[in-house]
């Protein structure tokens, strides 16, 4: 089956690609110049972007006055770093890109807009968290990036998969350059420009989604200017992390283009027993053959062996975690240490752009991720919250998965008497796989553990014989359409939208093989196979007034359309799609010449379809219908030539208002009325860096606090995660050019030490039921050094 549809997307593509290319042909044909000779006609180049998000460079004459030079250099040559002119490859980004800066441009469009409306002017929040501020933090994982940095961003419940919990609302959907992801773990920020948070429901754009929002991964690109870094990393628990990124042309026309990022860490954990190993590899190719064409292949390359520590962590006793040391662990060892849990993902995909002029072009994506896994982790299955035992099950899981993701989309513009129009017309397709086998339950010899007086075994394991078998197939595909129309001098734009989805997706399980999962299925015992089909209309509507050319007012009502994520247990039905529903308003602004940004943004969602976990078991169930609303605030930046910023606020409040399971919920009480477990009423970050001149040039001091409110654990409200501020620092030190042998190439020369947690905060950061609540690290030292080229 899935070679037959890998085939289609293939063929379709490489029809479309070939059609393409014949334009492309077209274009580079001698230009008859009508005009004086005078004028020579060079073949022009694009250019290879490196800000924060990858943009479409109109294509018009160029200023007759070199324009000022943007925030980002002016920060970098405050730093002592080499940059490029503006208008440059380097897009004033200094060496590979790296330099970025904390600002974002409102007046460019967001990758995860799909369109050529700048952020100022789209009627929905966008927040992005650009390359520099990872960097000067050394977030190397996505999660460590924008939880903290963006606002109503919390880690998700689900404690195995990395997901996150964005305005109230769990969700697991992870875009890569537009594209839906798989789930995995571990996903890092090695081969990232930046990443964009798109708040509220995007289905009009995504299909397959949340109404809380939507995390889009965008990618580093390859550069027609050479640079070569490596960093080294280590740190407390035995870190170290090694980190290559090379880029550069292939061609001397400067045609084809490469880009490689390359990771490779270990570490153990604060918490007993717990290691991490990781190898990742990203190579880019980019083609350039004409000044209107650009075409990039992507793969991905990632194998790591981790011990889970985050299910089954630390109980809840009474309302509070139980007062246990953060660093024990109650799984069993000879379980997860001697046989560790394992994922080996593999990527392959590719974009093209066609800009027909300067109105109109086209994009085609393209993905294909195939995941093979080993799951082992002991759950819990009871807690005597007295005594302290806890009787544990086994879940010893392999697993195949894969998806094939696409998507194509014209855009354009045009007028029709005073109105001007920004046109977004596309489809996408994502067919996804999944079939899981293992052993799931209590085996001979996995015996209770206390967690007050632990005793752990480190040997004799022995895999039981599997006892079940399942499949998750599921496709779906949507098209849609959107028409930014602006009027009155520019300053007011309506946006109209609407999107069709179709869905199909089935669940299979068997007691014995995957023959049964797949068979007939039978009502009695739950085994067999069901499928179920779905269709939905999302509409988007939006207002933006823009009074000034820096200030912009917005509103918006939308709707979405997604799958319920979870595993219904046997019997239970397959779970509904989700239904969203938004009304939002806000504000957007640059202030100190478009240094600094702000959008601020009032909310107010409704959701169906949300699933918890069934206490004890891997299976979920419906909640209901749930509500969130609330204000958020976002700003970053530079304020002066010293001073850069990044820092947010939100206050949320997200409850259930209605129970899908009655007025009992697995003899726990109704949960009508309850509060979103993991969402903080209030929550909110400032981290500032201070980058020096005159004598103390190349030196950089920053620190931060990220303060998050107390939270539910769980739906049934029937324990508590404490209140928190946790206290980041960062010194950094830049050698100057003066400083190194010129002979050695080096062009930088970075030093750096990152605090994580310097108060040693004990904090937990999310749960996912009452069995499993997740602890923050202690104090953690991070040094690094980087040389680039």
């Amino acid at each position: 089956m899935f070679r037959s549809i890998l085939l289609r997307g293939a063929s379709a593509s490489a029809l479309t690609l070939v059609l393409v290319s014949a334009s492309v042909a077209q274009q580079t044909l001698p230009e008859i110049d009508v005009h004086p000779p005078h004028r020579t006609a060079a073949k022009a180049k694009p250019p290879h972007q490196t800000a924060h998000r990858v943009t479409q460079e109109p294509l018009a004459e160029p200023p007759t006055t070199a324009p000022p030079p943007p925030p980002a250099a002016v920060a970098a040559e405050a730093q002592g770093v080499a940059t490029e002119a503006p208008g440059s490859s380097q897009s004033g980004a200094g060496l590979g890109g790296r330099f970025t800066g904390y600002t974002v441009n409102l007046q460019t469009p967001a990758v995860a807009t799909k369109d050529n409306i700048p952020i100022l002017q789209n009627p929905v929040s966008i927040q992005v968290v650009p390359r520099q501020v990872m960097d000067d933090q050394q977030d190397i994982s996505v999660e460590d990036a924008i939880v903290g940095n963006v606002s109503s961003v919390q880690p998700a419940p689900d404690t195995f998969y990395d997901g996150f919990t964005i305005r109230g609302i769990p969700n697991v959907s992870i875009f890569r350059n537009d594209l839906k992801m798989l789930r995995i773990t571990h996903l890092q920020t090695a081969n990232l420009q930046s990443i964009e948070v798109l708040k509220g429901p995007a289905a009009m754009l995504f299909g397959r989604l949340e109404p809380g929002g939507v995390v889009n991964l965008v990618l580093k690109r390859p550069l027609d200017t050479p640079y070569f870094s490596v960093e080294e990393q280590t740190g407390s628990w035995g870190l170290t992390r090694t980190t290559v990124d090379a880029t550069g042309p292939l061609t001397k026309d400067k045609d084809w283009l490469y880009r490689v990022n390359l990771s490779f860490n270990h570490s153990d954990s604060f918490r007993n027993f717990v290691t991490n190993q990781d190898a990742f590899v990203a190579p880019t190719i980019s083609w350039r053959p004409a000044e209107r064409f650009r075409f990039n292949v992507d793969a991905e390359y990632q194998n790591t062996i981790f011990v889970a520590d985050a299910d089954s962590a630390i109980p809840a006793v009474n309302d509070h975690p139980a007062p246990i040391p953060i660093s024990r662990y109650l799984q069993d060892p000879a379980v997860t240490r001697a046989n560790p849990s394992r994922m080996e993902r593999g990527l392959i995909g590719y974009d093209w752009t066609m800009d027909f002029n300067n109105d109109w072009s086209l994009t085609n994506r393209f993905s294909y991720t195939d995941i093979q896994w080993a799951q082992r982790i002991t759950d819990y299955s009871s807690v005597n919250e007295a005594t302290g035992q806890i009787t544990r099950d086994d879940w010893d899981v392999n697993a195949h998965r894969w998806a094939l993701s696409s998507n194509l989309d014209l855009k354009g513009k045009l007028e029709t008497g005073p109105f001007q129009h920004a046109i977004l017309l596309g489809s996408d397709y994502w067919n996804e796989d999944n079939h899981d086998f293992g052993f799931s339950g209590r085996p001979l010899g996995l015996s209770p553990i206390n967690m007050f007086l632990p005793s752990y075994s480190l040997s004799g394991y022995v895999k039981p014989t599997d006892n079940f078998y399942t499949a998750y197939p599921q496709a779906w595909k949507g098209v849609y359409g959107q028409d930014m129309i602006s009027f009155l001098d520019d300053k007011v734009h309506v946006l109209l939208g609407g999107r069709h989805d179709w869905a199909d997706y089935a669940r299979g399980f068997g007691a014995n093989s995957f023959a049964e999962a797949l068979g007939p299925y039978n009502p009695n015992t739950g085994l067999g196979f069901r499928n179920a089909f779905d269709q939905a209309w999302s509409p988007r509507l939006g207002v933006v007034l823009q009074p000034l050319p820096w200030l912009s007012f917005y509103g918006n009502y939308s709707r979405s359309f997604g799958a319920t994520n979870g595993m219904p247990a046997p019997r239970d039905p397959p779970f509904a799609p989700q239904r969203g529903l938004q009304w939002e308003g806000g504000a957007k602004a640059e202030l100190f010449d478009g240094r600094l940004t702000a959008t601020t943004a009032y909310y107010d969602i409704f959701k169906s379809g949300i699933v918890q976990t069934i206490p004890g078991t891997q299976f979920s169930r419906p909640v209901g219908l749930v509500e969130s609303r609330g204000v958020e605030l976002d700003v970053a930046g530079r304020i002066d030539e010293n001073w850069s910023l990044i820092g947010n606020y939100s206050y949320d409040l997200a409850h259930i208002v209605a129970d899908a399971n009655g007025p009992t919920y697995l003899g726990l009480g109704g949960q009508l009325g309850n509060w979103l477990q993991n969402v903080p009423r209030h929550a909110g970050s400032l981290w500032v860096k201070y980058d020096a001149l005159g004598d103390w040039r190349g030196l950089s001091l920053g620190g931060g606090v990220f303060a998050v409110g107390e939270r539910q654990g769980d739906n049934q409200n029937d324990f508590q995660l404490p209140a928190y501020a946790r206290i980041d620092g960062m010194v950094m030190y830049r050698l100057q050019p003066w400083m190194l042998p010129a002979s050695s190439g080096v062009k930088n020369l970075t030093f750096q030490l990152n605090v994580k947690n310097l108060a040693n905060t004990t904090y937990y950061a999310h749960a996912l039921d009452r069995f499993s609540i997740f602890p923050g690290a202690p104090r953690t030292f991070i040094a690094s050094i980087r040389a680039e080229f």
